[in-house]
């Protein structure tokens, strides 16, 4: 009898902990739903962009209640600015791409409600990434989403030296995403290319100089799962799984990622990958082209592994001649090693140092916990005696 509760008790742990780390509809909005003024379920069209997409009236006496909208959505059309409060994000190639950050200097955990668009081409109404900013950018389109990864000066836009992030995404919550009223777009997005489309499941890391970023296509088959918004603890490692290399800029198609879940860290084969020489591509030339194909197989089996540490410069080469030149080396294809994926199928290049050292818990501001540092945790468990430190350090950081 108590080898039989037993097996029922375990059986039971293994279905509650597959519901806990897969993609549950429970676990972000349904993007259909319209019937509430919140951010959540609202579609608008490219060219027809509210003023603000958050219209939840002020209700001051809900101690849940984070504020009104602080930016707005309609921004093509008005001035590139430093003091642009644009909060719609255009995710489109290697060079012309924007993401969240911070207003003005503050953590990313105290800002997430209210950061704005910062875009690397001045065409879309919002600031304008500085100059040296990236020191690597990898664009992805698989047949499910468009994907940034890349390594960058987080002190250039908004975020202090040392603060490790947070996750900023289409839900939050209270469903009115982070930032509130944040918006996001892509003419790269599988089921419409050369179109401006709302991507209604997104999510973005940034900090410790690391960013990493998502746009799901509403009409692929999980973009609730590929676009989890609750594991944002585990940071990129394990919701944007990729070679991160500093001082690579390039573009590939890619398999689809493996859906989100705890412990599934597995790289997708890319390939067809276009590497450019530097940061040129951000000097004003020639935006590259979006990879025209995608691949067809999800690659589920294969696993991160550290290797080398990169090392973050804090500065990329200014371009003096306004011309995107890629470089003559071969691209990749199915498992071969090369920018995107090493012989065997692991990850080429990807550290601790990569995502900086872990920030204690009680060091957090009460905004900070929610928001939850994107890389806070070592996630490159490569073996037995690691992956008992990994937890060891878990638990570490649950301590009061």
């Amino acid at each position: 009898m108590r080898s039989a509760l037993s097996f029922v008790f375990l059986a039971t742990a293994a279905v509650a902990d597959v519901v806990t780390n897969g993609p549950v509809p429970g676990k972000n909005a349904n993007p259909t739903d319209t019937s509430l003024p919140r951010l959540t379920g609202k579609r608008f069209p490219f060219d027809q962009l509210p003023f603000q997409a958050d219209t939840v009236p002020a209700t001051p006496d809900n101690p849940n209640f984070r504020g009104a909208q602080t930016g707005y959505n309609n921004c093509t059309g008005r001035p590139t600015a430093d003091d642009a409060l644009c909060q719609t994000i255009v995710v489109n190639s290697v060079a012309d791409f924007c993401f969240f950050a911070p207003p003005s200097l503050m953590e990313v955990g105290n800002a997430e409600h209210e950061t704005v668009a910062y875009c690397t081409q001045p065409t879309h109404g919002a600031r304008l990434v500085p100059a040296g900013t990236f020191t690597a950018v990898q664009f992805i389109r698989s047949k499910s989403y468009v994907e940034i990864t890349g390594f960058l000066d987080q002190t250039k836009v908004n975020i202090p030296k040392g603060d490790y992030g947070g996750e900023l995404d289409s839900g939050a919550q209270d469903l009115r995403g982070n930032p509130i009223g944040g918006l996001a777009y892509s003419n790269a997005l599988p089921f419409t290319p050369g179109k401006e489309t709302q991507s209604t499941m997104w999510h973005q890391f940034i900090g410790g100089n690391m960013i990493c970023m998502k746009l799901c296509d509403d009409k692929s088959a999980d973009p609730r799962g590929l676009c989890r918004h609750d594991l944002d603890t585990l940071g990129c490692n394990t919701n944007v799984p990729a070679a991160y290399k500093d001082g690579v800029f390039e573009s590939c198609e890619s398999d689809d990622q493996a859906a989100v879940a705890e412990g599934v860290t597995g790289i997708p084969v890319s390939s067809a990958c276009t590497p450019y020489q530097s940061a040129q591509i951000f000097g004003g030339g020639v935006v590259p082209p979006v990879p025209t194909g995608t691949a067809t197989v999800v690659s589920t089996s294969t696993t991160a592994a550290a290797s080398t540490t990169p090392t973050v410069s804090g500065s990329a080469s200014k371009s003096t001649s306004g011309t995107v030149k890629p470089s003559t080396s071969a691209t990749t294809s199915g498992g071969a090693a090369g920018p995107s994926q090493s012989a065997g199928g692991s990850a080429s290049s990807i550290g601790a140092s990569a995502f900086g050292a872990p920030l204690p818990a009680s060091s957090l501001s009460p905004s900070r916990r929610r928001a939850k540092p994107a890389h806070c945790i070592l996630h490159c468990c490569a073996s037995d005696f690691v992956v008992v430190v990994c937890v060891f350090w878990i638990r570490l950081l649950d301590t009061p």
